[in-house]
């Protein structure tokens, strides 16, 4: 029985991070394959002459080698080998560019899971099994001439000729062909052909022909040529100077390709991955705006902790009180600012994590409250004595939900008026429940109609502008909150009757969760050494004091960025490492998996970009657990207490 090889695949890559990723990745689609691993462009070279590699994962900046320059050296030295480029930039020219040159395909970091890199795999080695095959097959036809012009016809490519003395042409059947004439029905000159050359173009050309006729290297031009006044059509063509010994003659000798098949194709794809790309730029310029938001309300949060627990006085804790809610408000807007351009995208995914429904709601009542005393509204809230303490949930659409909702309510309501929220468990068993959500108010009633078209405003958030109407724009949080509640699997109604007052339904399916209760007196048993890696001076400082005045078994050492984490923590050791995520000299993740090297102590990821991709980087180098900025002292602390819990057991 023959021995059934495994496919090999190498990765060129420099960053560990993206490397994890895309082992992890390969995992999900189910690719057992052997994976080889090099870190610079030469080791990639010498780890091909040394393995059988099917296929090539290409990043194209590197320690050694970077921008095109990477795919153009690589093809040179291993044409035999099948290679998919990594771009971490969303630039659709150096795409294009790359699939032009050879590679089979192109990926933008970020932009792919598990499912479209499996696919990108199998097919890449798929088609370029099939294109050696046809250039062998191409090799064959060439043993006749018969042949030979039949490969022509094929590959939409001709040969001619030109005497440079006379400008006298010979065209071969299929570029007869690609200038819509029949073979043999034109003596065609080098006038000819210029005569149907794009206006646009035709100064290209002729530069062409002059230099071509000139220095006896081989020049290449892609050009565009006119038929019947309307029909364009893209040609490459390519020439030589040649002398002759038969004729006596210098010949200009060269070939032309009719490639408007595979620039409609090349438009096609960029018109289908138009919005994709459009989508990551925004997706990306909002992480950025997440990021440099969320680090200072973190600061502030944290600040605010410890201004409150030193002993403050009556009119300065009302101070503090109405400043802790001015950040909750502005977390809010953020959340529904950066919430609002990702519905409008087709990807959104949950972020669900534990959290404590009874304080989030009161949290949550009083913000509305605030706005509330500035309409003069009444806003009451009613929470059933049965709900659960802890639930999964994503915390921020459901604020947002909530947030929407109350103000949709607010501002169809009049001054004095009131508004009620009443929140209560259904179908409660230990690990799950609905969480019913009702909202009334005594303002206008609403039409059938109406309550169809608020139900139904996928439209509206699409044309969505600021040239809107106020009206329109007060749907706007109506539609945001039905997109919330289809995206979270729940469901929603309205029902309104003149007189009795307008109530919106909603049950949201939620996990339920055991909550790690902490008391004053949860705190660490014994001394706990953390380390601190922070490039923030402010959270520097606030983080350290609210791990210090939580107990005095705490040490706190603090490291300014991930390089010299790694150095302290291999000098000295500690017994759990927090660890922000983007800092100058070493990020988060490299560190992490530097110390993961040697060492399983827990880690905590701190950090402000919220997203998924960036939770799954963390726990692909293997950090333990991750929390968002701003987070509060509560949530740090149940999280330090469950990881050293769990170190016990």
């Amino acid at each position: 029985m023959s021995k059934v090889t495994k496919t090999q695949i190498l990765i060129i890559e420099d960053n560990p991070g993206d490397v994890d990723l895309i082992k992890e990745y390969l995992k999900e689609a189910s690719i057992k394959d052997e994976i080889i691993h090099a870190p610079s462009f030469f080791d990639g070279m010498d780890a091909i002459n040394s393995n059988d590699v099917s296929i090539v994962l290409l990043d194209l900046s590197l320690p050694d080698s970077s921008g095109f320059k990477t795919l153009s050296n690589f093809l040179e030295k291993q044409p035999n080998v099948p290679v998919i480029v990594l771009t971490g930039t969303n630039n659709e020219i150096v795409g294009n560019q790359s699939i032009k040159a050879g590679a089979q395909d192109y990926l933008v970091k970020g932009q792919f899971d598990g499912k479209q890199l499996g696919r990108s795999i199998r097919y890449a080695i798929q088609r370029f099994k099939t294109q050696q095959k046809l250039e062998e097959a191409a090799k064959k036809l060439y043993i006749s001439e018969s042949r030979y012009l039949e490969a022509q016809s094929m590959a939409n490519f001709g040969n001619w000729s030109m005497d440079i003395v006379t400008n006298e042409m010979k065209w071969s059947d299929e570029v007869y062909r690609i200038f819509n004439f029949k073979p043999n029905s034109i003596s065609p000159t080098y006038s000819d052909y210029m005569n149907y050359v794009h206006l646009e173009d035709k100064d290209q050309v002729e530069e062409f022909f002059v230099k071509a006729g000139k220095d006896g290297k081989t020049h290449k031009l892609e050009h565009r040529i006119l038929l019947d006044g309307k029909t364009i059509k893209y040609v490459i063509i390519q020439a030589k100077i040649n002398f002759d010994q038969l004729t006596n003659k210098f010949w200009l000798l060269g070939g032309i390709q009719d490639i408007t098949e595979r620039k409609i194709s090349e438009q096609l794809i960029i018109e289908k991955n138009i919005n994709q790309k459009v989508s990551k730029i925004k997706d990306e310029a909002l992480a950025d705006l997440s990021f440099h938001i969320r680090t200072p309300l973190s600061s502030i949060v944290n600040l605010l902790f410890l201004l409150e627990n030193t002993g403050t006085s009556k009119s300065q804790a009302e101070y503090v009180d109405g400043l802790k809610t001015s950040v909750d408000d502005l977390s809010i807007m953020v959340n529904n600012l950066l919430n609002f351009s990702v519905l409008v995208s087709e990807k959104i995914t949950l972020e669900e994590e534990e959290l404590q429904i009874v304080d989030f709601l009161k949290s949550t009542k009083r913000i509305v409250n605030l706005k509330g005393d500035k309409t003069n509204q009444s806003i009451e809230f009613e929470l059933d004595d049965n709900l659960p303490e802890k639930i999964i949930s994503d915390q921020k659409k459901l604020t947002q939900l909530l947030y929407n909702l109350i103000d949709f309510s607010s501002n169809r309501t009049v001054a004095n008026g009131n508004i009620h929220l009443q929140v209560t468990p259904k179908d409660v068993s230990e690990s799950e429940m609905k969480l019913c959500i009702k909202v009334s108010d005594d303002g206008e009633s609403i039409s059938n109609a109406r309550i169809k078209d608020l139900l139904s405003t996928d439209q509206l958030i699409e044309n969505y502008s600021d040239e809107m109407d106020d009206s329109k724009k007060d749907d706007l949080g109506m539609a945001i909150v039905t997109k919330l509640v289809e995206i979270m699997r729940g469901k929603i109604s309205i029902e309104s009757k003149e007189g009795k007052g307008t109530h919106f339904i909603i049950e949201l399916p939620i996990k339920v969760v055991k909550p790690i209760s902490l008391t004053p007196g949860d705190v660490p048993d014994s001394p706990l050494n953390i380390l601190l890696v922070e490039d923030h001076f402010l959270n520097q400082i606030a983080t350290k004091k609210i791990l210090t005045t939580w107990t005095d078994q705490i040490s706190v050492d603090i490291a300014e960025n991930g390089l010299i984490a790694v150095e302290k923590f291999r000098e000295h050791g500690y017994d759990l490492v927090l660890m922000d995520m983007q800092m100058p000299v070493m990020n988060g993740l490299d560190s992490s998996k530097k110390i993961r090297e040697n060492s399983t102590v827990p880690i905590i990821a701190l950090t402000a970009n919220a997203s998924k991709q960036e939770a799954d980087k963390c726990y692909a180098v293997g950090i333990n657990a991750y929390l968002t900025k701003p987070f509060k002292p509560q949530d740090l602390y149940a999280k330090i207490m469950s990881l050293m819990v769990a170190v016990d057991s």
